[in-house]
């Protein structure tokens, strides 16, 4: 639900930057590296100090041990060698390198491996670049963006998802072990929310539903939610909708158990609220 930090409209476009290729995929190499060997201090060396909060509240938050959780996924980090770069793009503080082809997780059978564009986010930290985050664009076989990659027209890496990020993302609090892992449920529809929990999880959606992790989880006991709403447009004679859910378990193998529910009525508009809801346990 978290909106993506890259560019905005009236942002001029990151600047082409092709000769910083070498530096960040030997960066991101050792990111692999790290990964592969499982060396938490190498992974530290070379991974941004947001990415490392980020990736350590998500272990905890499912009350794993962190960082030994980090190192058991079955996804792994594609090689860039094969793929076409197709640039890279630098603002700043902030940079993305941009490639094409198939990209190997490790996940799926070589057949099954389609052409997407791979996009690597690099955040300098004083004065020193830091590997960020890698994320996969689908094109679904535009073949408007085929034709300009073919003919070396780069002007669709102006779209939010291929720049950097306007600024390098904020380093977040690290949360504690919760008592319950906890995931929280949005559906807004003519609505912008903003919901924050326990003062640790902040997430905003608008016209839009979705799940995610709630960070640091939930404690037994007193819970509490904090809501900002307002009324957005949409399209005409589709009904205004908020709805907030928030289920938990003790252990991921549990049945999830829903603590808060809260629905809009229809026809009446939906207020900012602070709230608090329990969880059994004490």
């Amino acid at each position: 639900m978290a909106q993506d930090g890259g560019g905005a409209d009236a942002t001029p476009p990151a600047v082409s930057t092709p000769g910083m290729k070498r530096q960040f995929e030997g960066l991101y190499a050792s990111w692999r590296d790290a990964m592969a060997n499982q060396d938490f201090a190498a992974w530290q060396q070379v991974t941004s100090q947001a990415r490392q909060g980020e990736i350590r509240n998500q272990i905890v938050s499912q009350r794993l041990s962190y960082p030994e959780a980090m190192f058991l996924s079955e996804l792994g980090a594609p090689s860039v060698d094969a793929l076409i770069h197709v640039d890279t793009l630098v603002r700043g503080d902030t940079a993305s390198a941009v490639y094409f082809g198939k990209a190997d997780f490790g996940i799926s059978e070589a057949a099954e491996v389609r052409d997407n564009f791979v996009v690597l986010r690099f955040v300098k930290e004083f004065g020193v670049w830091k590997y960020d985050n890698l994320r996969v664009i689908k094109f679904g076989d535009d073949p408007e963006v085929l034709l300009k990659l073919r003919n070396r027209d780069n002007s669709f890496l102006e779209a939010p998802e291929f720049q950097p990020a306007l600024v390098p993302p904020p380093i977040p609090g690290l949360v504690g072990n919760p008592d319950y892992i906890a995931e929280l449920w949005v559906t807004a529809v003519g609505y912008e929310a903003k919901v924050t929990i326990n003062a640790q999880h902040k997430s905003a959606i608008a016209n839009d539903s979705g799940r995610e992790l709630i960070n640091g989880g939930l404690v037994k006991g007193s819970n509490r939610l904090t809501l900002e709403v307002k009324e957005i447009p949409v399209d005409a004679g589709t009904p205004r909708h908020l709805e907030i859910g928030i289920y938990g378990a003790e252990k991921a193998e549990d049945k999830a158990e829903r603590f808060y529910h809260f629905r809009s009525t229809a026809g009446v508009q939906p207020e900012n609220l602070v709230t608090t809801f329990s969880v059994p346990g004490s």
